[in-house]
């Protein structure tokens, strides 16, 4: 796999974890360069896609892009640019590259926001911009709490199939997946059951502290605290969550042991990142249908 936006590897591990091997990575950020090379130190990242040519990408039969997701996410409600903005129409620049290598699978992922920015039609550009490429594009919203982590991560993602729909049989399955049945129950009703640790008792809360001095009614900065198991959606500018135990209040600095400076760079990284677990379940897909172990 050749991983473009690669973060701090999001994609690369959790594909690495379904069997694929990753050949290539592009990533800008310094901080997030730093530790793709700690943990792929043979490959060594290339840094800005405006300067990468196809040529440079290693043959490669998965490619995939967390493309970045400022100008579409609800986050920025008002200052939604989508993909005309400078950050998320970098998009553009993959497309670009796809578009002279045709690999066989292309992975997306990015904001919910994607689904709805300009009304849609950011989306349609998307989805015609890989069917004019040849490629059969299914999508799926999926919430990481679902996949055996502690944090609702809802993200859209993309899988391109050159030359037909068998992304369709990557993302959907029968009979139909089941699900919890509401939000927030702590109920781990899950699809991914193999990808799950359970962790069914738990005295860690989860506090919004947004919320403090906030009435219900201020929306969703006014959620409060929850303990059932999992978080708010961690935010890449640290200022979502604050997590403890009952016993024992900590920060994560205080925990980890990690300098105030790279603390930050460590939020940004992390609401920024991939679901590890989420791209190992597509990956597991992929991998399984290209042995045979899932009919097409």
């Amino acid at each position: 796999m050749a991983s473009f936006f690669a973060g701090i590897g999001g994609f690369d591990a959790g594909l690495e974890a379904a069997g694929m091997e990753v050949v290539f990575q592009c990533e800008i950020n310094k901080f997030c360069q730093s530790i793709l090379r700690k943990h792929w130190p043979h490959l060594g990242p290339h840094g800005d896609i405006k300067t990468l040519s196809a040529s440079d990408v290693p043959t490669a039969d998965v490619w995939t892009g967390g493309f970045p997701c400022q100008d579409l996410s609800l986050a920025n409600q008002g200052k939604r640019k989508g993909l005309v903005g400078e950050r998320s129409g970098l998009f553009y620049e993959f497309k670009s590259l796809v578009e002279k290598r045709k690999p066989k699978w292309v992975i997306l992922e990015n904001v919910p926001g994607l689904l709805n920015s300009h009304k849609g039609q950011d989306f349609g550009v998307l989805l015609r911009s890989l069917d004019e490429l040849g490629y059969g594009v299914s999508w799926r919203v999926f919430d990481a709490k679902y996949f055996g982590t502690p944090q609702r991560r809802r993200r859209v993602y993309v899988v391109g199939s050159l030359g037909g729909l068998s992304s369709a049989r990557v993302l959907f399955d029968s009979p139909p997946d089941c699900i919890a049945p509401r939000a927030g129950l702590g109920k781990r009703d899950l699809f991914a059951e193999r990808s799950r640790i359970r962790d069914e008792e738990t005295s860690v809360f989860a506090i919004q502290h947004a919320s403090i001095g906030r009435k219900p009614e201020a929306g969703p900065q006014a959620k409060g605290y929850r303990n059932d198991g999992e978080t708010y959606t961690l935010d890449s500018r640290g200022s979502a969550d604050a997590v403890c135990q009952t016993a024992n209040g900590f920060r994560v600095r205080d925990s980890s042991g990690i300098s105030e400076r790279l603390d930050s760079n460590r939020y940004r990284a992390l609401g920024n990142a991939v679901c590890v677990h989420v791209v190992r379940w597509i990956g597991s897909r992929i991998v399984d249908l290209e042995s045979g172990k899932l009919n097409p």
